[in-house]
């Protein structure tokens, strides 16, 4: 084989031999991208006589190139369920030499149309795990950047919207947590959650009718919640004015997380019914700051964790594969009976 020579790494990319030489030898007297291209020709040639030090520049430089930076963002509401969803995020990252910057949005940024400082920097794509108002995210996606979410507003038409979107499967873990329900006798059975949020309460909601459907249920009218309020129903004060509209208490109620669950179980305890001995109630998510506190909630495990390192996963493949078609992912859940939905326990 041919040894390759100064001259030929000159030709190849049209320069002088001396410009070249001196590139090879790091010297300040040629421009900083001139040097880096010439260091980069002659590597890729098998020129063997780079110095040292314009070697080291080389790999230093190839590497803050490589190295890409994603943007977290996330309303002002985090709490140990998703504290432990950035972990996932932060931990995919790391093991793949990515930069994670993470930036909280206040509801006046959001109404504002605000987007953080950081999308003035350097940023490859963007992680969202809040689901923000149409128009927030409009202005988010101006910016052109790979762009995931962690489950998706029920009003955006999401063919306007070129996202990719995780989301924990809902729909057959709520089916089977209403058909435990059911299969103890139950026909009363009331559901808790505002659909006009997000798909995901969309979906949870859809499998709680399927069981009804499926048993030839009727739903309780007066027990269904499922019309947009402002707290979504994480607000004590909604509760109670679901509890309070209630004529006949049903025998179950399914609620769509557990922060709803533990309220209505709050709500149901004032009127001095029993949980599960008068009412039943079901949660979703496994929130680990509320199991602590009372753990006997039936309700569902999406594993945060992994679910994290699935959106930073599909950030990856957006960020090598952005010509391909926009996808949802959902992940598997798992569902956990506890004494909650155990009607007749101890009768």
């Amino acid at each position: 084989m041919k040894k390759v020579t100064i001259q030929d790494v000159a030709r190849e990319l049209n320069l002088s031999r001396n410009t070249v030489a001196r590139a090879l030898n790091n010297s300040d007297t040629v421009a900083y991208e001139t040097r880096y291209m010439v260091i980069e020709k002659a590597c890729e040639m098998g020129y063997l006589k780079v110095s040292p030090s314009a070697l080291n520049e080389f790999k230093l430089h190839a590497n803050r190139s490589e190295r890409k930076t994603v943007l977290v963002l996330a309303r002002r509401e985090i709490s140990v369920f998703w504290n432990s969803i950035i972990m996932g995020i932060s931990d995919m990252l790391n093991q793949n030499g990515c930069r994670l910057r993470f930036d909280f949005v206040s509801e006046e940024e959001e109404r504002r149309l605000i987007l953080p400082i950081d999308f003035s920097e350097e940023t490859d794509g963007v992680i969202l795990i809040s689901v923000f108002s149409k128009e927030y995210l409009r202005e988010i996606l101006k910016r052109g950047l790979p762009t995931v979410c962690l489950d998706f507003s029920e009003s955006v038409g999401k063919a306007e919207y070129p996202v990719d979107i995780v989301i924990s499967e809902g729909t057959q873990s709520v089916r089977t947590i209403t058909g435990h329900l059911i299969s103890q006798g139950l026909t009363r059975i009331g559901f808790v959650g505002d659909i006009s949020y997000c798909r995901s309460i969309h979906d949870r909601y859809t499998g709680y009718m399927e069981a009804l459907g499926e048993h030839g249920i009727v739903p309780q009218a007066d027990a269904v919640a499922v019309r947009h309020v402002p707290g979504r129903y994480y607000v004590e004060a909604e509760i109670q004015e679901y509890l309070d509209g209630i004529r006949e208490m049903p025998e179950a109620i399914v609620c769509a997380n557990d922060v709803i669950a533990m309220l209505v179980v709050k709500g149901l305890r004032a009127r001095g019914l029993s949980v599960p001995g008068d009412v039943a109630v079901t949660g979703f998510d496994n929130q680990e700051e509320l199991s602590r506190i009372d753990a006997f909630l039936t309700t569902v495990r999406v594993g945060n964790t992994r679910l994290g390192k699935r959106l930073a996963c599909q950030l990856f493949f957006r960020l090598q594969h952005p010509e391909l078609p926009r996808e949802t992912v959902v992940v598997d859940t798992e569902v956990i009976f506890r004494d909650s939905s155990k009607k007749f326990i101890g009768k």
